[in-house]
């Protein structure tokens, strides 16, 4: 297209999305778009408006199921300024397209600490504040100071902790453009903080397949419960369509044995949801984003 050219971002035509997400699934997007800076971002989201283009943006390509007929539109990733992180005293700023892991140890070797649980979630700063990703030690939403978002007229807004709705696996800036964020860390000891990334990498090593292709966490724990708990009390685990696999080793987790469709793994979600129902009364709420399903 004439108009994202223009725009100096790098354009790609029917770029299969099985290369882009950690579950290894998904058909072409219609346009695989990157920008580097809020410039082409503003510019790229003009050109769509103009053709009434969709435009879908994409993290990490974790917590993601995109169908097999892929996805319309254009599908946005935030490379250049938005990978970048600076630091001022226990203040840390970081691009929304920066990997959440990479920026907790970016922020041990500066012996900033209060992050090192959110070191085993694969995903964006961007893709975590919308979701409010975390774990049962830690949601990021506990951190941050200020979001940069763009606004609908192409300008930065900032807006603080307070001006922000943050609940589990959820926040107010779903549907809002972010930017950059910035978090309120704290000044600890370097070796300390070091052991404790290390512990939190260990135990994701020892209770998820991460050696498998998956999207991390399918369903969101139900009140009081826990949904892998659920799952396997209902005789799930090892249970297979296809090439998709309800994990043997987590509950909670369904991986690509290698050329799983995404029909595959969403047949494997409803079968999973009707079993709990019907043997424990619970409705499991996905955590996965579905896309073109």
């Amino acid at each position: 297209m004439e108009e994202l050219l223009k725009t100096g971002a790098r354009v790609l035509a029917n770029e299969p999305m099985a290369s882009h997400t950690t579950l290894c699934v998904g058909g072409p997007a219609e346009w695989y778009v990157e920008v580097d800076t809020v410039v082409q971002l503003r510019a790229v989201l003009l050109a769509a408006r103009k053709k009434s283009l969709p435009v879908f943006f994409l993290g990490w390509g974790s917590n993601l199921l995109v169908a097999d007929k892929g996805i319309r539109g254009i599908t946005l990733r935030l490379k250049g300024d938005f990978i970048s992180v600076s630091f001022e005293d226990s203040l840390v700023r970081a691009g929304a397209g920066v990997f959440l892991p990479t920026l907790v140890k970016q922020c041990a070797d500066k012996g900033l600490g209060g992050i090192e649980p959110l070191v085993g979630i694969p995903g964006t700063i961007g893709g975590a504040l919308i979701m409010n990703a975390g774990t049962r030690d830690l949601e990021i939403g506990q951190v941050i100071k200020t979001v940069e978002v763009l606004n609908p007229d192409g300008n930065l807004e900032l807006l603080n902790h307070d001006q922000i709705r943050f609940e589990y696996r959820a926040s107010s800036l779903a549907g809002r453009v972010v930017c950059f964020a910035t978090l309120q860390l704290r000044h600890q000891n370097k070796d300390d903080i070091i052991r404790s990334v290390q512990v939190f990498l260990e135990k994701r090593l020892e209770t998820q397949p991460i050696s498998n292709m998956n999207v991390g966490s399918i369903f969101k724990n139900p009140p009081g419960n826990f949904a892998a708990r659920l799952i396997e009390q209902s005789g799930l685990k090892g249970r297979q369509i296809g090439q998709a696999q309800v994990s043997p080793k987590h509950a909670n987790f369904i991986v690509n044995l290698g050329g799983a469709k995404a029909n595959d793994v969403k047949s494997l979600i409803e079968l999973v949801q009707k079993t709990v129902a019907e043997k424990h009364g619970v409705k499991l709420e996905t955590e996965v984003k579905m896309v073109g399903l």
